[in-house]
């Protein structure tokens, strides 16, 4: 069985990692790339698929917000900003999960050193036989 001093540092270690992985992390872009096609018709009436014009889609609020990449020499620096903000997010995810499990061997820790009794009264101070429930004098 581990102690809870092993997992503390572990969890300390766990956690330092993660936020070596953030390091790196500088570019992030949120949305996603997608392929827009529009659908036309030649003039004698055969229909043609124009595409794939490449669309960087994110959220803005409750709104969809989507902006043509028109230059294709963009293309892999956009993917790689996507994927380093999907890699950030997972890591995020990980270190809040590592955070939590810290907070509650700290929460285990405080109750472990609360004293036994209770209601303490036995403190420093109180008078001899003059606990809750009883009455004064002899």
């Amino acid at each position: 069985m581990t102690t809870p001093s092993t997992d503390y540092t572990t969890l300390q270690a766990q956690r330092r990692a993660l936020l070596l992985q953030l390091a790196p992390l500088d570019q992030l872009r949120r949305g996603s790339l997608t392929e827009q096609y529009f659908t036309g018709r030649r003039k004698d009436g055969t229909r043609v698929q124009r595409g794939p014009y490449p669309l960087l889609t994110r959220k803005q609020g409750r709104k969809t917000v989507s902006v043509r990449v028109s230059d294709p020499a963009l293309l892999p620096l956009y993917r790689q900003q996507l994927a380093a903000q999907r890699q950030f997010d997972a890591v995020v995810g990980q270190l809040a999960a590592v955070g939590e499990q810290l907070s509650d061997l700290a929460v285990s820790e405080a109750v472990l050193k609360k004293t036994p009794g209770g209601t303490g009264t036995n403190r420093r101070g109180a008078a001899p036989g003059r606990g809750p429930g009883r009455r004064g004098g002899p």
